[in-house]
């Protein structure tokens, strides 16, 4: 014997509402995130914690622009 599983009409994963939901509401959070006045730059960040990787331990924290 020999079963085949098939589904006539497989529910999608995903619902369109949900994907759409799901964007408003991270466009909403970058929003809120980019407006914060405590805000640094990835760059920034990023060249600090190259210097704390390189060794330089006692390099000052980017400062919010």
């Amino acid at each position: 014997m020999h079963y085949t599983f098939a589904m006539a009409h497989p529910e999608p994963l995903i619902e369109d509402d949900e994907d759409a939901a799901e964007a408003r509401a991270l466009a909403a959070a970058i929003a809120i995130a980019e407006a914060d006045p405590r805000r640094v730059p990835h760059e920034d960040v990023r060249a600090w914690l190259m210097r704390l990787a390189a060794g330089e331990s006692g390099a000052p924290p980017p400062q919010p622009r």
